[in-house]
């Protein structure tokens, strides 16, 4: 679903509400998995953006108006990619 939100640019999603909410609700849903993870093993890892996705996941999860688009948009296009190319690497080595 991100990479779907992602694939129609910066500038559509900047103007796009759904795109928006359907990103933030992508962030919540990467942010629960990420809090279910202990600390103690997101701190053996901790070149991952750990707080920064619970921290979007926090501001998303209560709609605050801090939720600066550009700021969504750089975790989705940095954040997350880093994250995902991350644990494709763990969870499928080799691939």
């Amino acid at each position: 679903m991100i990479a779907q939100i992602v694939a129609g640019g910066k500038d559509f999603f900047l103007t796009d509400v759904q795109a928006q909410w359907a990103a933030e609700m992508g962030l919540i849903r990467i942010g629960e998995g990420v809090a279910k993870i202990p600390a103690p093993v997101r701190e053996r890892f901790a070149e991952q953006p750990w707080r920064l996705l619970l921290d979007m996941r926090d501001l998303a999860r209560r709609q605050l108006d801090d939720l600066d688009p550009h700021r969504v948009w750089r975790t989705l296009t940095v954040d997350v990619p880093r994250l995902r190319g991350y644990l494709a690497e763990v969870l499928i080595p080799g691939v």
